[in-house]
């Protein structure tokens, strides 16, 4: 029988951002951030920390994954003949490594003029994970002060949040 070790053991987390973040105080920039993030312990301030010493078997063993992020569609800038936003699918496994594209889908579709919705699907059943999702950059932010963080209190409530829709999520779609 496997027993989750609090003290040895991931816990993942579903995180959101969509801010301005620092580039290392040298600049700012406009960021989206749509993940499954490995945690070491309850609070926000263990996600993506490593333990010291590495376990086998101490990272979560995902049979499928999806992470969808529905946003508005890029518009062009016409100063620099560039869209204002751009999207990408990021991964990181225990090796420091990004998965190997065939490991993964990911997909970018149109819905309308003024939507697109970006899909990353793991296409086999995954282990040694640390984070995974959609990651996107906000030009036109650049430069705007950096989005302030949530306190503890308010990224439990949202963790719990994430938790009961990611529970609703799986049983939909094992029953429907």
């Amino acid at each position: 029988m496997f027993v989750i070790n609090p003290y040895s053991n991931y816990r993942y987390r579903a995180l959101a951002f969509s801010g301005v973040r620092t580039f290392d105080g040298v600049a700012t920039g406009g960021a989206k951030v749509c993940s499954v993030v490995a945690c070491t312990g309850d609070t926000i301030n263990t996600c993506g920390k490593r333990f010291a010493k590495y376990l086998t078997n101490s990272t979560g063993v995902f049979d499928e994954l999806r992470i969808s992020a529905e946003v508005p569609t890029p518009v062009i800038d016409s100063d620099v003949y560039a869209e204002n936003t751009v999207y990408f699918p990021v991964s990181l496994d225990i090796n420091i490594m990004p998965l190997k594209t065939e490991e993964y889908t990911y997909t970018a579709t149109v819905l309308s003029n003024s939507t697109n919705v970006y899909v990353f699907d793991l296409n086999t059943k995954a282990n040694e994970l640390y984070a995974v999702g959609i990651w996107g950059r906000e030009y036109t932010t650049d430069g705007e002060e950096v989005t302030p963080p949530l306190d503890d209190k308010d990224s439990s409530f949202m963790h719990k949040v994430s938790v009961t829709l990611l529970i609703i999520s799986i049983i939909f779609m094992y029953f429907v």
